[in-house]
């Protein structure tokens, strides 16, 4: 259970319910996620804007997988429950593939040097070598692609912390998944 209360479309702030209507026409659903940080109109509008403007270039699939994995990273099982079902609904991604995704890696083999990639920023905090960047550019990737891989990283840190830290009530329509994130390390 939520650690706060999560606004039903009825009880959110005035100044939200735009962005979060805009979240139900095209997902059929308010993401308790959004509706949580509602609460906080700037908080809402600075997220919506990040998760509408970044990684455009990388392509749905890529930002999903980039998600995927840094849910299982980080420990966050709404994310990683979230993300999983969009990845196979909306963006027919494979089982395999988003099992993959949380290790790392993908079956594509150009995803898979940007997860990869991402996978190093996430779990060694940006701390990433010189031959770290040498893989995702020989994989094809772009200096401005980089940084987009590292923005949409960074984007799902914020997401991760926010479900983390108010333990976000899974949407009912997603499938509920743990990540294998050990509660020791959290220590």
């Amino acid at each position: 259970m939520a650690r706060i209360e999560i606004p039903t479309k009825e009880t959110a702030p005035a100044a939200t319910k735009p962005i979060l209507e805009r979240y139900e026409r095209n997902l059929g659903v308010t993401p308790n996620f959004f509706s949580l940080i509602a609460r906080s109109p700037d908080v809402l509008s600075a997220e919506a804007n990040m998760h509408a403007t970044l990684g455009k270039s990388l392509g749905h699939n890529t930002r999903e997988r980039i998600h995927i994995m840094t849910a299982e990273v980080n420990g966050c099982n709404y994310c990683l429950s979230v993300h999983t079902y969009v990845g196979g609904k909306f963006n027919k991604m494979s089982p395999e593939d988003m099992e993959l995704n949380r290790t790392g890696h993908s079956t594509d083999p150009k995803a898979d040097a940007a997860v990869q990639f991402a996978y190093r920023v996430a779990k060694n905090r940006g701390h990433v070598t010189d031959a770290d960047f040498a893989a995702v550019r020989a994989a094809g990737f772009t200096d401005e692609e980089i940084i987009d891989i590292v923005a949409e990283t960074a984007f799902s840190f914020t997401t991760n912390l926010f479900n983390n830290t108010f333990q976000t009530d899974i949407d009912s329509i997603v499938t509920p998944l743990k990540t294998n994130y050990d509660e020791q390390s959290a220590k």
